[in-house]
């Protein structure tokens, strides 16, 4: 068996500058920014209380450096006995749990093996009939690979077999490097996430003959990190956080479905940002327009990493979705259910779309499950179609032309053959009454659980116009936080580089305007509705909440924010931001 750290293309030291350097654009790239923005530092997860392990090609040693100052207060765990401290290792930690780099820094107990003891007698217990060993970490880190011989298909289902019946979330990362796959550890592996690089430098494509269902798509997504090394533990770091979620936030921590590996899976996937371009195959016209048999994208699988819209997901709540179309009612425009299917049955899920959607995205995933001697392997097949319905609930496809009046591109239905995984991702879709289909194929296999995650992105607010420039020189400027959603209820205008310290109103409407107004423009058109009085802080900034009511759905308002600002040249004694339009959804 060959096992090696995941290829990097820079030396040791240029990785330790690198981590330290990129704290903060990864803390952006990821969502993990906008997440603690959104909720704020006293709700938002940090992965506390969740119990992380980390598996290392030796390097020689295969542990983190215990002494290095992000790991100031963790525990690390050497289950594969003493080692020596590991540059890859602690790079990994870093980019996992570090207090200053990691996606997820509250985790304090780490459980560190060594490649090629976990595959033997360390969890995995070998190619042979004996089960792994019981893990003590919910969320598993792979920053390596290996070719494994003859024993690798083996090996893969048991890690499954771990990951079904412990209920432990795997993040394995693909080999750097373009080109097709070359190796099958862990990336093969049904149950987990394989894991790419945000630039495209890693392997990708179907997986290898030899191994089981040859063909699948990996990786499933990519997070933005100079080597598969360190994408893996970030994506790693994205479910300790969902896992947090799970286990505290108040409508999901008695739910024990809300942190099955399948449904932090999905929550993931379905969050990723879609960059442009992104295609998993569905041709743009013709009578197939709409349909694929390939979910993901051959390179990017679902895309890269975004914490706060798979956090969005899944605090959405699970969904109730009804046994036919007819019997569906409307569900939240981001949620989840883990549904139990029957062989030749479909569920469905209702979705009333009340204005236009710049995309949605919904996954489908579920795990297979391996014979208790390894021999062997049983999963279902299912597929994934959105259909518009009518007020009699008559179904109309999408596929083909019918649906050129409802969405502007993507895919309607995915229907892989192969994948344990279907991808719907639809831009522009148009008002009107949806319904999701998940259809299981005929089988003779038992029942079977199936996490379905999905999001119906709100428009983003869009700012118009310019600040007047205040008495300091600065463009005051109106922004936002949280999401413009009625279930959510979370959106804030968020105004910087006004005056310090000053007294100032927000106030709507519901037209554009541009007049000349105070020595500056007035962004909104008459009549406006005045929000409450508030108060800038030192720096010139102040949040104000918008709750949203059911009557706001569907309406789009119009926001400027006017201040004092007593040292102004022009003597109004007025300073005043752009304007930001604001599109209310579900």
């Amino acid at each position: 068996m060959s096992c090696a750290r995941l290829a990097v293309v820079v030396a040791c030291s240029a990785v330790f500058s690198s981590a330290t350097a990129r704290a903060q654009s990864i803390a952006d790239l990821t969502g993990l920014t906008a997440l603690r923005a959104r909720l704020g530092s006293t709700l938002a997860p940090t992965g506390a209380g969740v119990r992380v392990g980390q598996v290392e090609a030796s390097a020689p040693g295969y542990l983190p450096d215990p002494s290095h100052p992000e790991f100031a207060g963790k525990a690390f765990n050497a289950f594969s006995g003493l080692s020596g401290a590991s540059g890859h290792a602690t790079a990994v930690g870093q980019y996992y749990y570090g207090s200053a780099t990691g996606v997820a820094p509250g985790p304090v107990d780490v459980d560190c093996y060594e490649a090629g003891n976990w595959l033997s007698n360390g969890f995995i217990n070998g190619s042979g009939p004996t089960p792994p060993l019981t893990a003590l970490f919910k969320v598993l880190n792979n920053s390596w690979i290996g070719a494994g011989g003859s024993a690798a298909n083996i090996q893969m289902r048991k890690l499954d077999f771990a990951i079904e019946s412990q209920g432990l979330v795997v993040a394995s990362g693909v080999n750097n490097g373009a080109g097709a796959l070359d190796v099958p550890l862990l990336s093969h592996a049904f149950n987990g996430l394989a894991v790419g690089r945000s630039d495209g430098q890693h392997r990708a494509g179907p997986t290898l003959s030899g191994f089981d269902r040859p063909g699948r798509m990996k990786p499933e997504m990519v997070a933005p990190a100079g080597a598969t090394s360190f994408a893996t533990p970030l994506v790693a770091g994205g479910a300790t956080l969902l896992v947090e979620t799970a286990r505290t936030w108040p409508s999901l921590s008695g739910n024990a479905n809300a942190q099955r590996p399948e449904v932090i899976k999905a929550a993931l996937m379905a969050g990723a940002e879609h960059r442009s371009g992104w295609s998993n195959g569905a041709p743009t016209s013709g009578p197939a327009r709409g349909e694929t048999t390939t979910p993901l994208d051959p390179l990017w699988g679902a895309d890269e990493l975004d914490v706060n819209h798979a956090h969005w997901i899944l605090t959405g709540g699970e969904q109730p979705s009804a046994p036919s179309a007819a019997a569906a009612l409307p569900v939240a425009h981001a949620g989840w259910e883990r549904v139990l299917t029957s062989s030749n049955t479909s569920r469905y899920w209702r979705f009333e779309v009340e204005r236009a959607k710049p995309f949605v995205s919904i996954v489908a995933t579920w795990n297979r499950q391996t014979a208790t001697n390894f021999g062997s392997f049983s999963r279902p097949e299912f597929d994934l179609e959105l259909w518009s319905i009518d007020g009699s609930g008559a179904l109309t496809s999408l596929i083909g032309d019918s649906g050129l009046a409802a969405f502007t591109g993507g895919n309607v239905r995915s229907a892989s053959a192969v994948d344990n995984v279907e991808h719907l991702y639809i831009t522009g879709l148009q008002p009107g009454a949806y319904v999701l289909e998940l259809r299981r194929t005929s089988d003779a296999l038992a029942a079977w659980n199936v996490a379905v995650a999905w999001e119906l992105r709100c428009a983003d607010p869009l700012a118009y116009g310019t600040g007047k420039l205040t008495s300091l020189g600065q463009e005051a400027r109106l922004g936002f936080e949280g999401f413009a959603s009625h279930e959510q209820d979370d959106f804030e205008l968020r105004v910087t580089q006004a005056v310090p310290n000053v007294a100032g109103v927000a106030f709507w409407g519901l037209a554009q305007a541009s007049a000349p107004f105070q020595g500056g423009v007035k962004w909104v058109a008459s009549p406006t509705q005045r929000m409450g009085v508030v108060q800038t802080d030192a720096s010139g900034a102040v949040s104000i909440a918008v709750p949203i009511d059911a009557g706001m759905v569907g309406q789009t308002r119009y926001y400027q924010f006017w201040f004092r600002d007593p040292s102004h040249p022009d003597g109004t004694t007025v300073g005043l931001t752009n304007g930001l339009s604001v599109s209310f959804c579900r």
